[in-house]
C-alpha cells in the first residue's frame, strides 16, 4: 500500500504504535543505560556525583517527553502534524536537558573509561544488528 508520496501515520510507527511516540526512552539515556555506565565504568566518587546529576537530568528529560502526551492519536491530519511538531520540540528540550550533564560526566572520565563507554555503544545496549546508514560495517 505504501508508495511514493505516501506518509506514515501514528498507527504505522513500528510495532509499538502511537504509544511509542511519547516513550521517554526515545530521548536516549534511559535509566537502565545509566546503571550500565556505573557497572561498566566503575566511577570514582567525584564521577558518581556527576553520574547522579546525569540521572537527575535524565529523569527531567523523561518528564518533558511524557508531559502533555495524549492517550490516543488525534483524528485530523493537521492535528497529527501539530502533535508531531510539539513532540519534536519536547525531544529537543529533553536533549538540551541531558546533554550538559552527560558532557560533564564524560569529560570527568579517564581515557580507559572513555574507551569502554565508546565500545559499549548501541549494539551493546540491546540494539542487535543495528547499522547506522553511514557506517561501513
Amino acid at each position: 500500500m505504501m508508495g511514493p508520496g505516501m506518509m506514515m501515520g501514528p498507527g504505522m510507527m513500528g510495532g509499538r504504535g502511537f504509544g511509542f511516540f511519547c516513550n521517554p526512552r526515545m530521548a536516549g539515556f534511559a535509566e537502565w543505560r545509566i546503571s550500565q555506565f556505573e557497572g561498566t565504568l566503575k566511577p570514582t566518587d567525584a564521577q558518581k556525583t556527576l553520574l547522579n546529576d546525569l540521572k537527575a537530568a535524565s529523569a527531567k528529560a523523561a518528564e518533558i517527553i511524557t508531559k502533555d502526551c495524549p492517550a490516543t492519536p488525534p483524528s485530523k491530519p493537521t492535528e497529527r502534524l501539530a502533535l508531531a511538531e510539539k513532540r519534536l520540540e519536547a525531544m529537543q528540550q529533553a536533549i538540551k536537558t541531558v546533554r550538559p550533564a552527560f558532557q560533564a560526566f564524560y569529560d570527568a572520565l579517564d581515557d580507559k573509561q572513555k574507551t569502554m563507554l565508546e565500545a559499549a555503544g548501541p549494539r551493546r545496549w540491546g540494539w542487535r544488528h543495528w547499522r547506522w546508514p553511514w557506517s561501513e560495517e
